[in-house]
């Protein structure tokens, strides 16, 4: 830990946002003689989350949309550590650090929480486990990577019902992100299609669904009206007024009982408080801490708040009126960090008469919509399209810190504006397990399939049906909770399936092949129950449905 100045005040930051991010960056520049500043984030870099639609539509590339901690915050300590726990009583602070994983205490004067909201989907049935997410650049990274392997896998499919559903994308919530995330996203798909020989544009189905009666509903309407007919135009359906009532991995389910078939779902919708914030036993209120109009919680002494994770009051009696607290914007968090900055440093030098409550009125709202077509409403001025767009693109040039991101951002954004869009999909490692939901009638597999890892119900039921054309025998077997599919493949990695599907709405565990077959291989106890169980239901007496025969079960196979 490096030392600091006895005389100084410690001030420890956790969280890596625009709030935390320009609070750190003002006190290191205001009070450099006063406090010395270290900021703690999971990550060494700050996400300038309005470009990760571009970053998705593969527009700029990731490291446009993010700036290093350290060059970013000269002066600040930066320890990319993940916050385990808070003792406001011992004014401490519990980080996991290194590769070692080992805890570590830190202690300060001043603590100042920017940790920002998570995605809580749990309201929604299926979505948590099958929803794309909007959060992060590896948010970013895996919606493109995903849509573009829809596009290679439509190109070669040879069931329609198969590629209707590759060829469907729905974008729920119709805020700020979810808006520039179909408009990208939609570029994206109309821009690659030409490459993809056995996909035509009309083959491609794009919505966009909204609770609300209208998309953008923090814009004047005749902008918001506009932004949904500019959306219409690039062949997008705008569903408003129905909400997500739950998902599978096949389809989403609306709450007017309309059923879409499709394999990508982008949730944008569902912002809540992370788990070690709800731990903090601090007071919250529409999952986000209370804090006065200063910025400080009540009740704690040098704790304060800010940005998202933070419910700032613009008035003094504010009650129960959203409107009456600082929106969860980027705009408005970087005032934040001004004020609570300038806050704080008087509160260490004793002139708590200078706290200044936190006011500030909105400049403006920008949303693109793709194509080179926004939407506009700054100071009162209205703008449309192109000129719009131009505008969009210069605010958020200017909103980026660093004279290298912006550098950097403008010679992307010229250089692609003569360029065709990079196609080249690189796979992430997929999740080692995963939950899936299955509607009652979804085809799980179909016969001859080759099985790609272990299916583990945990509730509702699954029918498997295979036939022996050689034998002309029949095995059809119900699995209910606790009953698997998939354990065949120890013996025969390249097992062909039966016919698997849900007689009823179904929940499955999910472990990769790769991942099934190292456990089962090196688990011995686990080893012996699939090998009796392989026997005793494939396997027996004038039976043909044990892999390879029932007469001859070759060792089980180590996966490398």
């Amino acid at each position: 830990m490096a030392k600091t100045d006895s005389a100084k005040k410690k001030v420890l930051v956790l969280g890596g946002g625009f709030g935390g991010v320009f609070a750190a960056k003002s006190l290191a520049k205001r009070g450099r003689d006063t406090v010395d500043v270290e900021l703690v984030n999971g990550t060494n870099y700050f996400v300038f989350q309005p470009l990760l639609p571009e970053v998705a539509a593969g527009g700029i590339h990731s490291s446009d949309a993010v700036v290093p901690l350290r060059q970013l915050l000269t002066g600040v300590q930066v320890r990319q550590a993940e916050v385990a726990g808070v003792d406001f009583a011992k004014k401490s602070v519990i980080v996991v650090q290194g590769s070692s994983r080992i805890p570590v205490e830190l202690t300060y004067d001043e603590l100042i929480i920017s940790l920002g909201t998570t995605v809580d989907l749990s309201r929604f049935p299926g979505l948590p486990e099958h929803a794309l997410t909007m959060k992060q650049v590896a948010d970013a990274h895996k919606l493109r990577n995903h849509v573009l392997s829809c596009l290679e896998m439509a190109d070669v499919a040879t069931s329609p019902a198969q590629k209707r559903q590759l060829l469907t994308f729905v974008v729920v919530g119709a805020g700020f992100s979810g808006v520039e995330t179909v408009g990208e996203v939609n570029a994206l798909i109309h821009q690659a299609v030409r490459y993809y020989p056995n996909v035509t544009k009309d083959d491609i189905r794009v919505l966009l669904v909204e609770y609300a009666d209208r998309i953008l509903p923090t814009f004047a309407e005749d902008l918001a009206n506009y932004a949904a007919r500019r959306l219409k135009l690039e062949g997008i359906e705008v569903i408003t007024g129905v909400g997500t009532k739950s998902a599978t991995s096949t389809a989403v389910e609306l709450t007017n009982g309309a059923l879409i078939p499709t394999g990508t779902i982008v949730a944008t919708i569902g912002n809540g408080p992370r788990q070690l914030v709800q731990a903090l036993g601090l007071d919250m209120k529409w999952g986000r801490i209370q804090v006065d109009r200063e910025m400080r919680v009540p009740g704690l002494d040098h704790v304060w708040a800010l940005g998202d994770v933070a419910l700032i009051p613009l008035e003094d009696e504010p009650g129960d009126d959203p409107q009456a607290y600082a929106p969860q914007t980027a705009q408005f968090a970087v005032r934040e960090g001004h004020q609570l900055a300038l806050n704080l440093l008087a509160s260490v030098k004793g002139n708590d008469k200078k706290l200044k409550p936190f006011a500030y009125k909105s400049k403006g709202s920008l949303a693109s919509l793709g194509t080179t077509k926004a939407v506009a409403d700054v100071y009162g001025f209205k703008l449309t399209g192109f000129f719009a767009w131009l505008l969009w693109r210069g605010f958020y040039l200017s909103f980026i810190p660093g004279f290298q991101a912006k550098a950097r951002l403008l010679f992307t954004w010229i250089l692609n504006a003569f360029m065709p869009p990079n196609l080249v999909l690189i796979q992430g490692n997929a999740p080692a397990t995963r939950y899936i939901h299955y509607r009652k009638g979804d085809v799980v597999f179909e016969p001859g399939m080759i099985l790609d890892g272990f299916y583990l119900v945990l509730s509702g039921k699954l029918k498997l049906k295979i036939d022996n054309p050689d034998t002309d025998e029949h095995l059809v077997r119900d699995l209910g909770p606790g009953d698997h599919v998939g354990e065949r493949m120890m013996v025969r990695p390249l097992l062909r399936t039966g016919l698997v599907e849900a007689v009823e709405d179904t929940e499955v565990l999910f472990v990769a092949k790769k991942d099934f077959l190292r456990f089962a291989h090196d688990f011995p106890v686990l080893r012996k129950y699939f090998e009796k169980y392989i026997e005793k239901n494939f396997g027996g007496q004038g039976k043909s449905f044990a892999p390879q025969g029932s007469e001859q079960q070759p060792e089980m196979e180590k996966s490398n």
